[in-house]
């Protein structure tokens, strides 16, 4: 498993260095101005969508019929992929918190960082969760159309979030409790995991 997980790491390095580098420019974007939710929101759509060019690396290079030849199991390769997009999707965050955490220093108003969990963790989480399960079963290529309705979906929801109502400010209405979004999505991105791996196990490669 920890074998998987660096070879995504070499790979991302290797192939993905545009993700990061977009990455830096849109935290750094987001430490300026007020009216910036876009810029804030963003990072967590390509962080969410970094795992997901992996699994297309690994279908251009053949690496998935090279794991089928070896003593890995399809389940260990889904839960590298889950794994590694969770850990993206923490570092995101917490990226994003951290620079958002300066920009409102400035502005004397930390408090509205309370909203953003709600809102950050359940767009990389969930976007992942409905996305890989539909990757694993048809790939990257079948569900490349799926792939960018998600992505669109995702886009809109963020522009949504960022017009009229700031997701960075603590007076935006949301349905539920940030807290309880955060459970919800965490919930979705847990039942997703076991799904993806048995529809993998039933994919003919």
């Amino acid at each position: 498993m920890i074998g998987l997980i660096r070879k995504d790491l070499y790979m991302a390095w290797a192939y993905c260095k545009t993700f990061l580098l977009i990455l830096a420019v849109f935290i750094a974007v987001g430490l300026t101005g007020e009216e910036n939710s876009f810029f804030i929101l963003y990072p967590m759509i390509i962080g969410m969508m970094l795992p997901v060019s992996l699994i297309s690396y690994d279908e251009r290079f053949k690496w998935h019929l090279a794991c089928d030849a070896m003593p890995v199991s399809r389940a260990k390769v889904v839960s590298s992929k889950y794994i590694l997009t969770l850990l993206t999707v923490l570092l995101v965050f917490a990226l994003t918190m951290l620079a958002q955490w300066f920009r409102l220093s400035r502005l004397g108003a930390v408090e509205q960082l309370r909203a953003l969990p709600g809102i950050l963790l359940p767009m990389g989480l969930v976007g992942p969760a409905i996305l890989m399960p539909v990757i694993f079963r048809l790939g990257v290529e079948k569900g490349r159309i799926f792939y960018f309705v998600l992505v669109g979906v995702v886009c809109a929801a963020a522009v949504m979030f960022g017009s009229g109502q700031n997701p960075v400010n603590p007076t935006a209405e949301i349905a539920l409790p940030g807290w309880a979004l955060v459970l919800v999505s965490l919930g979705i991105f847990l039942l997703s995991w076991p799904l993806s791996i048995t529809l993998y196990k039933k994919r003919e490669l």
